[in-house]
């Protein structure tokens, strides 16, 4: 029985271990709205253009001419 719970917690200790690199890689990462517009890159390594208004971000859309 003893056995059986350190296996157990061992599979927990490994599975958090695997999964917060995971979760920290698609976690997004925005910038602040300091101004009207900024640019950074998103979740696939393109740049992604973003509106803010009031300090609070609005909406996002690919960069273009």
């Amino acid at each position: 029985m003893k056995q059986a719970v350190l296996f157990v917690v061992f599979l927990l200790a490994v599975g958090m271990l695997v999964g917060v690199p995971v979760l920290a890689h698609f976690s997004r990462r925005w910038s602040d709205c300091s101004g009207k517009v900024v640019t950074f890159t998103g979740p696939r390594g393109e740049p992604v253009e973003c509106v803010c208004f009031s300090g609070t971000l609005a909406t996002c859309f690919d960069p273009g001419p």
